[in-house]
């Protein structure tokens, strides 16, 4: 990949539009084929809106152009700005999850240590470590922080860091393609495993019983084992009662919202990475309007670099205020959220995605179907015409009945309910 990448040189931007340039054609070919969605997801990180990029080989250029390319790039830019921005992509993440990036307050002081602690790559001393939060509050950063301390300090170990979709992902395929050993093999042999969102195991009973092989096999090699949920283990239901025991064995560090201090600093630290000036006015209003998620504090300084280098204005409050309500109301497309939610729901009554939107009147199927157009409404606030498209194009009063239906369960079965807001929660990041 290398050999690829690094002779690539930013041309120009034009809008949304990135220009870069391959000398040769055949290069240009190759790399536009296989590496175009790396490199627009790249510029996604370093400038926080999507791009669209378009590669240039020496056929497609004067000869003049040619000329011009061989010497200093800003001669060829628009903006000397943009330049940077762009070979910051080219280059890679800007931001990267390490300990000097992660922001320490009170909020995460206990999960921050847990895991230096753990990134000095000796004996285990809390195992498991167990940290969780709602999302957006650091817990994959510290995740990704001691996968890299460990990378670069001790890179004999055999660091195995997963998240918990794709150790499903790749149990299911060990067991249908009959490679259940060389699984096993995997996971046993590491020296660290990271798990992330372990909430994903709930109600996957053969996943889990893998999880719990692999934690026990592990934990008697005295192995540390670090794993992330947007709860505690007790508040996640249907999961195996062993399995939640072994969540517990050892250190459970929740991550509460960050105070002002912590997301004034975190607004600091992720201006002055990416070269930008704020005033601190500006930065004191956003660290109290965005209280609840430091991907968003990271997204809005995203957006406010992004407005610099393309408007050249500097940031003001009212460009705060502009990129706060754009970043308070990023979300998922409907239809994604929709679809999300009857998976999540599928999982939990073990039914199939199909099954839900089907006309069946089995007890198990009409009772995941309701509990989806439940969640649907309540999450998306689609009108009960627009839902009942997603249900195979059921009528109003259906939908009306359905929801109906859920509230009044609601009021006189707790577990039900518990399973209701378990599900919503799980679609918190949606």
């Amino acid at each position: 990949m290398r050999l690829w990448i690094e002779p690539i040189q930013p041309l120009k931007m034009h809008g949304n539009k990135v220009v870069l340039y391959v000398k040769s054609p055949y290069g240009r070919q190759i790399v536009a084929e296989n590496y175009t969605p790396i490199f627009e997801n790249k510029f996604m990180e370093a400038l926080g809106f999507a791009v669209q990029v378009e590669f240039l080989s020496e056929d497609d250029i004067t000869p003049e152009q040619k000329v011009k390319i061989e010497g200093p790039i800003p001669e060829l830019a628009d903006d000397e700005i943009m330049v940077n921005k762009l070979e910051e992509a080219v280059a890679g993440s800007i931001y990267q999850h390490t300990f000097d990036t992660f922001i320490v307050g009170e909020s995460n002081k206990l999960a921050y240590s847990a895991c230096k602690a753990a990134a000095q790559g000796g004996d285990a001393v809390y195992n498991p470590l167990y940290i969780y939060s709602e999302p957006g509050l650091g817990k994959t950063h510290l995740l990704s922080a001691v996968s890299h301390e460990l990378t670069k300090t001790r890179p004999e170990l055999n660091i195995i860091y997963v998240h918990a979709e794709t150790f499903v992902n790749e149990f299911v395929d060990s067991v249908k393609y009959f490679t259940s050993d060389s699984f096993k093999k995997k996971y046993r042999a590491a020296d660290i495993l990271l798990v992330d969102d372990v909430q994903f195991f709930a109600s996957k009973k053969e996943s889990q019983a893998e999880l719990f092989h692999t934690f026990n096999d592990l934990h008697s090699k005295h192995k540390q084992i670090i794993l992330t949920s947007d709860r505690a283990p007790k508040e996640i239901i249907n999961i195996e009662t062993r399995l939640r025991t072994r969540f517990e064995w050892g250190l459970l560090a929740d991550i509460a919202i960050p105070e002002f201090e912590t997301r004034l600093a975190i607004i600091k630290r992720k201006a002055e990475l990416l070269g930008l000036e704020i005033p601190n006015n500006v930065m004191e209003y956003m660290a109290d309007k965005l209280r609840n998620n430091i991907r968003q504090l990271e997204g809005a300084i995203l957006k406010m670099n992004a407005l610099k280098v393309v408007t050249e204005f500097p940031p003001t409050i009212i460009m705060a205020q502009n990129v706060i309500k754009d970043v308070l109301s990023d979300h998922q497309p409907v239809p994604v959220t929709v679809e999300k939610i009857i998976n999540e729901v599928a999982g939990i009554y073990n039914v199939t995605n199909d099954e839900i939107r089907s006309q069946s009147r089995s007890a198990q199927i009409s009772t995941a179907r309701q509990v989806a157009i439940y969640v649907i409404h309540r999450i998306t606030g689609l009108s009960y015409s627009a839902i009942g498209k997603e249900f195979g194009g059921r009528d109003h009063s259906t939908i009306v009945y359905a929801i109906n239906k859920v509230k009044a369960v609601l009021k006189r079965d707790s577990n039900y309910r518990d399973t209701i807001e378990d599900i919503i929660r799980n679609m918190g990041s949606v």
